[in-house]
C-alpha cells in the first residue's frame, strides 16, 4: 500500500509543478513596467495607464498581489486625474484590500490618502478627512516622516475646504516644519502654496503674497514648470485683488506664455481668464473680451482633448473589464478542469487503494477462516477427548457407586441376618431358660453361666443401630429425611420398622428383627400408617418402597 500511495503523491506533485508558471523573469518585467508607468503618470498619463493596466492583467494571472495593488494605485490616480471618480474609487478600494491583507502599512496609508482625494473631489470633505487621518496614523506608526508631512498637508486642505482655517493653518505649518527638516523643496513649495491660499481666503493678501512668492522661488529652484504656472497665476490674483491689476497682469501673461510653451492647456486657459479680468479692471474691455474669447476657444480644445483622453481611458477601462471577464471565465474553466483532473486521479487512486484493501481483507479473511477452522477442529478434538475422558470417569464412578451399593447392600444384609440370628439366639436362650427352671437347682447355676457366656459372645459380634442407620443411608440416600418431612415425627422404633420394610423384608423377618410378636408388628404398622396419613386401601409397603 505504501508503494501505491507514493505513486499517487508523485503524480499529484508532478501535476502541481507543471501547472505553476515560471514567474521569476516575469516579475522583474512587471516591476520595470510599473516603474515606467509611475514616471509617466503626469507627462503621458494615457501611456502610463496602458502600462499599469497591463501590469494588473499579468499580476492577476501570476497572483502577485503586491504588484497588483501597486498597479491599481497608479491606475486609480490616473483615473482620478481625468475625473473618472467611480473606476478610480474601485481601483483604490482593491489596492486597499490587497495592502491590508499583505500587511503593507505604508502602501495602505497611500491608498487611504488617494481615497481621501477622491472624496474631496466628490464634495465629501468629512469622509476625505477621515481617510487622511487614518493614513496619518499609519505613517506615524511606521515613522515615515515624509508620508506624515504630506498627509498633514492633505488634512490642512480638508479643514480649509470645511472653513476651519485655524486648524487648517496648524496642520499646514506642521507639514512645513517636517518638510524643512527633510529638506524636500518640492513639498515645501506645495505647502507654501496651500498656506498662501488660506491667507488669500482670509483676505490676508500680504501673507498670501509672501507664501505664494516663496513657493514660486522654490519651484524655480527645482525647475517644476507646472507648479510655476500655478504660482504665477496665484501671484497675479493677489495683485488683482489688491487693486493692482497692472502688476497682476504681468504675472498672468508670464503664466500664459509659460503654460503655452509647455503645452499645459488647462493652466494656459486659467491664465487667459485672469488676463481678461485684469484688462476688465483696467477698463480695456476690448482686450478683456479678446482674451476671454481666446479662453473660450482654448476651453473647447481642452474639452475636446480631455474628452478624447477620457474616452481613451474609458476604452482601456472597458477593455480591462472585458479581459478580466475573459480571464475569470478561463480561470473558472481551468479550475474546473483541474478539479475534474484531480477528481479522476483521486478516484483512480481511491479505486486502487480500495481494490488493494478489499483484496487484502479477503485474503486475511480466508486466512482467518482457515485458522478458525483449524482451531475449531483442535477444540473439537479436545472436546471429544474430554467427553471420552468424562465418559470413562462416569463409568468408573458408576462402577464405584455400584460397588459401594453392593457393599452396603451386603453390609445391610449381613446386619439384618445378624439381627435375625441374634433374635433366634434370644429365642433359644428363652427356651433354655424355661428348661433350666424346670431342672435341678444344682445344675441351673452352671447352665446359666454358659448362657451368659453365649450372650457375651453375641454382644462382641453385634453392631448398634447407628451403624445400621449409616450404612442404610449410604444405599438409600435421604430416606429418613424424606420420611420425616411426610409426618410430624417418628420414634426410633418406627424408623427401624420403616427401614426394614424398605429392605423389602417380609412380616415375619421384620418381627423377628425387631424382637416383637406379629400382633405387636400389626399395631406398629397401624401407628406408622396413621402418622404417614395414608388413606384406607393404600399399601404401606408400596408407599415406603417409593420413597
Amino acid at each position: 500500500m505504501a508503494y501505491l500511495v507514493r505513486i499517487i503523491l508523485s503524480v499529484f506533485v508532478f501535476i502541481a509543478i507543471m501547472g505553476r508558471p515560471a514567474v521569476g523573469q516575469t516579475e522583474k518585467e512587471l516591476v520595470k513596467k510599473l516603474d515606467t508607468a509611475r514616471s509617466l503618470t503626469k507627462s503621458e498619463p494615457e501611456k502610463a495607464f496602458t502600462l499599469a493596466t497591463a501590469v494588473v492583467e499579468e499580476s492577476s494571472q501570476l497572483q502577485e498581489k503586491l504588484l497588483l495593488g501597486k498597479a491599481q494605485l497608479i491606475r486609480g490616480k490616473i483615473l482620478l486625474q481625468f475625473g473618472l471618480f467611480q473606476p478610480a474609487t474601485e481601483a483604490f478600494y482593491e489596492a486597499e484590500h490587497l495592502f491590508e491583507d499583505l500587511g503593507q502599512l505604508l502602501l495602505l496609508a497611500q491608498a487611504n490618502n488617494a481615497l481621501g482625494e477622491v472624496y474631496y473631489k466628490i464634495k465629501t470633505p468629512e469622509e476625505a478627512l477621515a481617510r487622511h487621518e487614518k493614513a496619518l496614523k499609519l505613517f506615524q506608526k511606521k515613522h515615515d516622516r515624509e508620508g506624515e508631512a504630506e498627509t498633514k498637508g492633505f488634512i490642512g486642505g480638508m479643514y480649509e475646504k470645511m472653513g476651519n482655517y485655524p486648524r487648517a493653518l496648524d496642520y499646514q505649518w506642521e507639514a512645513l516644519e517636517l518638510f524643512e527638516i527633510l529638506g524636500l523643496k518640492g513639498h515645501l513649495a506645495f505647502v507654501r502654496e496651500n498656506i498662501g491660499s488660506i491667507h488669500e481666503d482670509l483676505e490676508r493678501f500680504d501673507s498670501a503674497y509672501y507664501n505664494f512668492h516663496k513657493a514660486y522661488l522654490l519651484n524655480t529652484e527645482i525647475g517644476d514648470s507646472l507648479r510655476l504656472v500655478g504660482n504665477l497665476n496665484n501671484l497675479g490674483d493677489v495683485f488683482r485683488k489688491t487693486q493692482r491689476p497692472e502688476k497682476g497682469l504681468a504675472y498672468s501673461k508670464e503664466a500664459a506664455e509659460l503654460s503655452a510653451r509647455l503645452g499645459f492647456l488647462d493652466a494656459q486657459n486659467s491664465a487667459l481668464v485672469d488676463i481678461s479680468k485684469a484688462y476688465a479692471e483696467m477698463g480695456d474691455h476690448d482686450k478683456a473680451y479678446r482674451y476671454l474669447e481666446q479662453s473660450r476657444q482654448l476651453s473647447d480644445v481642452v474639452y475636446s482633448e480631455e474628452s478624447a483622453r477620457q474616452i481613451a481611458i474609458q476604452e482601456a477601462q472597458n477593455n480591462l473589464y472585458t479581459k478580466n471577464q475573459q480571464i475569470s471565465q478561463l480561470e473558472q474553466m481551468r479550475e474546473f478542469d483541474a478539479i475534474v483532473k484531480w477528481l479522476l486521479i483521486s478516484l483512480v487512486g481511491l479505486l486502487c487503494v480500495l481494490g488493494w484493501v478489499i483484496f487484502n481483507r479477503q485474503k486475511l479473511k480466508i486466512k482467518n477462516n482457515k485458522e478458525m477452522l483449524q482451531q475449531q477442529q483442535e477444540i473439537l478434538q479436545v472436546k471429544e477427548r474430554l467427553i471420552a475422558t468424562e465418559k470413562e470417569n462416569r463409568q468408573l464412578l458408576e462402577l464405584k457407586i455400584k460397588t459401594e451399593d453392593q457393599a452396603h447392600s451386603k453390609s445391610l444384609t449381613a446386619q439384618t441376618l445378624h439381627l435375625i440370628d441374634k433374635n433366634q439366639m434370644l429365642e433359644g436362650i428363652q427356651v433354655k431358660l424355661k428348661n433350666i427352671l424346670e431342672e435341678n437347682p444344682k445344675d441351673q447355676k452352671k447352665k446359666i453361666r454358659n448362657l451368659i457366656k453365649e450372650i457375651d459372645f453375641n454382644f462382641s459380634h453385634d453392631t448398634d443401630w447407628d451403624d445400621f442407620k449409616n450404612n442404610f443411608e449410604k444405599v438409600h440416600q435421604d430416606f429418613f429425611k424424606n420420611l420425616q418431612q411426610r409426618t410430624e415425627g417418628l420414634t426410633p422404633a418406627e424408623m427401624k420398622l420403616a427401614s426394614l420394610m424398605r429392605l423389602n423384608l417380609n412380616s415375619k423377618e421384620v418381627a423377628s428383627t425387631l424382637g416383637i410378636s406379629m400382633d405387636s408388628l400389626r399395631i406398629s404398622r397401624y401407628r406408622l400408617r396413621k402418622k404417614l396419613k395414608l388413606e384406607k386401601g393404600d399399601s404401606l409397603q408400596q408407599f415406603i418402597l417409593c420413597i
